[in-house]
């Protein structure tokens, strides 16, 4: 029974504490119900002091609409329980005794609202308290399903460049040298990655932040675009595969002699629907002449691989004779809809 009756205050409590009620609704009510009450001690309860059917009525008000509502409902409840004891019902008939009394009982009922208005408000605070309680432990139960989420994908990048490099590689010494370099710029990338979506690297710096390591002069490599920034996992896996394009031109392409470049050209919109649309462009110049290769390298199946679950749309490596090109033309996916927000698309 004590249960109960705890549950029923804490829900009564709850929806009090909840309501978005109007002033002017709150003393409309608070004025009905106390009006009503000395209609009702005029008509039953004529044996009692005029005071006291006033009390309950009066604190469940306190409690329900706030101590504002209580003070004012006393000050009203002495005036009708004066009315209806005065002889004609004119206050000023009133006998000292009776004025005693009525005062006595707007001292003691401003005291209770006060108490009550007190336990109300402390009511609202804890749920206040346990609303973000529960806030927080969402949180962290979102932030250790994310933490969870990204470590098994780096697990899985790692994975697949341990895989393919040991397979494709002639030596043991060539796989430990190509792993260690793909591992370096994965970390390097998912460093800059760590911050939100406001914090973190544009796309050009993401770009230059790839390439640093391979020590090239500022007019071997071009880049243009608007001011981009994509989500985490969408960045990452376009770092890994300009990593890789910048690899390969360094060896085998443009950048492998002293006259090719490499231009870069990205531009990033929204469709019709909001989602955003990337269109990214690796165009090399100047290089020695290109072969298409016989068999498909690592470095291809990573472009394919690291890109197709977050850009949704055309992802093409053209081995042109006068230079390779690569280019995306797709729809930005987040690995996450929950986690992964849109990409910025202000463009300079």
């Amino acid at each position: 029974m004590r249960k109960a009756t705890t549950a029923l205050t804490d829900s009564v409590l709850s929806w009090a504490v909840r309501q978005k009620l109007a002033t002017g609704w709150r003393y409309l009510i608070a004025t009905a119900i106390i009006v009503a009450v000395a209609g009702l001690r005029m008509l039953y309860i004529t044996g009692l002091l005029p005071w006291l059917p006033f009390i309950p009525a009066v604190i469940l008000l306190a409690l329900l609409l706030g101590a504002r509502f209580g003070y004012y409902t006393t000050a009203l409840a002495a005036v009708l329980a004066a009315l209806t004891i005065a002889p004609g019902h004119d206050p000023r008939q009133l006998t000292s005794d009776q004025w005693t009394a009525s005062l006595l009982f707007v001292g003691i009922m401003a005291f209770m609202v006060f108490i009550t208005g007190e336990l109300r408000a402390a009511y609202r605070r804890n749920a206040t308290l346990l609303a973000e309680s529960d806030a927080r432990e969402a949180d962290l139960a979102l932030l250790n399903a994310e933490l969870g989420h990204r470590l098994k994908n780096q697990l899985a990048v790692v994975q697949a460049i341990a895989a393919q490099v040991i397979r494709r590689s002639a030596s043991l010494e060539a796989a430990e040298r190509a792993v260690s370099e793909r591992l370096s710029i994965l970390a390097r990338a998912s460093d800059l990655l760590l911050y939100p979506i406001e914090g973190r690297p544009e796309l050009e710096t993401l770009i230059a932040t790839v390439i640093a390591p391979l020590d090239l002069s500022e007019d071997r490599i071009s880049c243009s675009g608007g001011k981009v920034r994509l989500g985490r996992e969408a960045a990452l896996a376009l770092a890994l595969s300009i990593h890789e394009l910048a690899t390969n031109a360094v060896k085998y392409g443009a950048l492998s002699n002293d006259s090719g470049k490499v231009d870069i050209e990205w531009s990033c919109e929204e469709d019709e629907d909001g989602t955003a649309r990337l269109h990214f462009l690796w165009r090399e110049i100047g290089g020695p002449e290109v072969q298409k290769p016989v068999r498909r390298g690592f470095g291809t199946a990573l472009l394919d691989r690291a890109l197709s679950p977050f850009f949704k749309g055309t992802i093409s490596t053209d081995f042109r004779p006068d230079g390779l090109v690569f280019e995306i033309d797709a729809r930005v996916v987040p690995a996450s809809a929950r986690t992964e927000p849109r990409p910025n698309l202000r463009q300079s």
